[in-house]
C-alpha cells in the first residue's frame, strides 16, 4: 500500500469521523449493534463529544486507518470504567476497498498495542456470525470464542459471537 497511516482521531476530526461512522453503517448494516437510521440523527455536537478527550480521558482510542490521506478504516478501543481490566472493541470496519490487504490487522495490533500499554488483560468483542472475514480474522490475532452468541440487535435474525483475547501470560483462564 502506498502511504498508510493509522492515527488516533481527535475532536477537530469529528466530520471525518462522522462520515467514515455513517458509511461503515451502511456498508456493513450487519455487523455493528447500531444503524445508519439512528446515527445519522445525531447532531454534530454529538460527534464531536464522541471525540473531546474530556469525554474520554485516557479510556478511549478511537483509531482511524487512512490511505493517501483518505479514511478507510476506523476501530475503537473502549474501556468502560478506570478500574476494568478488559477493553472492549468497537466500530471495527475497513473499506471494502481495501478489505484483505491488512488494513484491519493493523488497527486491531494498534488497539492491542494500547491496551497492553494500560495494563488490562483482555479485549472483549462481539463479531457478527455470518462474518466469516471478520470470525477469522479475529481467530488468527488469537481470539477466541466465549459464551453464548447473542442477537446483533434486539429485531434482528442475526447472531454475534463474544470472543476475547488474552493478554497477560499470567491471566487464569475463566469465561467471562
Amino acid at each position: 500500500m502506498s502511504s498508510l497511516n493509522i492515527r488516533v482521531l481527535n475532536k477537530e476530526d469529528w466530520a471525518i469521523y462522522k462520515e467514515l461512522r455513517l458509511l461503515s453503517l451502511q456498508d456493513s448494516p450487519d455487523s455493528f449493534g447500531s444503524s445508519y437510521e439512528h446515527e445519522v440523527l445525531f447532531a454534530n455536537e454529538e460527534w464531536v463529544s464522541r471525540l473531546d478527550p474530556d469525554n474520554r480521558a485516557k479510556y478511549a482510542r478511537p483509531l482511524i486507518a487512512e490511505l493517501n490521506g483518505v479514511a478507510i478504516g476506523l476501530a475503537w478501543g473502549m474501556l468502560h470504567s478506570p478500574c476494568d481490566k478488559t477493553a472492549h472493541l468497537y466500530q471495527m470496519w475497513v473499506s471494502s476497498r481495501v478489505r484483505g490487504q491488512g488494513v484491519g490487522r493493523l488497527l486491531l495490533n494498534k488497539i492491542i498495542e494500547w491496551a497492553k500499554n494500560c495494563g488490562l488483560d483482555y479485549i472483549y468483542l462481539a463479531v457478527t456470525t455470518t462474518n466469516m472475514a471478520a470470525v477469522h480474522l479475529y481467530k488468527t490475532i488469537g481470539f477466541e470464542p466465549c459464551g453464548s452468541s447473542e442477537r446483533l440487535r434486539e429485531i434482528s435474525v442475526l447472531s454475534v459471537q463474544p470472543m476475547r483475547l488474552k493478554l497477560c501470560a499470567n491471566v487464569a483462564s475463566q469465561t467471562l
